[in-house]
Order: structure tokens, then sequence, then C-alpha cells
């Protein structure tokens, strides 16, 4: 009672365990380029395309980084 009045909160009632980093990914991705939502049954294929991309981002990247350090370097 007393915690109530002091403003702190006690524990939630239910504590969602359900991280998925898909969705997590999606959101990010959605509300980073301002796009619309993909419907709930595109989300997981939306994920896997997006995860894809940023795979294949970071890949040129890497080799691109390893072209340029191998040919200053030697």
């Amino acid at each position: 009672m007393q915690a109530a009045a002091a403003g702190i909160r006690g524990p939630p009632e239910r504590i969602s365990r359900d991280v998925n980093p898909l969705r997590f990914l999606v959101d990010t991705f959605v509300n980073t380029f301002g796009i619309t939502q993909p419907a709930p049954e595109a989300e997981a294929k939306a994920g896997r395309y997006i995860a894809l991309m940023l795979a294949a981002v970071l890949l040129i990247l890497g080799v691109v980084a390893w072209m340029l350090r191998s040919a200053f370097t030697h």
C-alpha cells in the first residue's frame, strides 16, 4: 500500500517472454524508413527478406574493406 502511494511500481502482471528477433528487425526497419507495416501473415517473409538484405550489405562492405586493405598493404 505504501509503495503504491510512493509511486513505486510492483512487478508487471505478465512478463512477455516472446522475443522474436525477426519481428524486432521488421519493426525497426519499418519505423526507421517510415514504410507501411506488413500484414501479420507477411511479417515473417519481410523479416527474412530484410535480414537477407542486411547480410548482403554487410558481406559487400566486408569484401570491399578486405580488397582495400590488401591493395594498400602490398
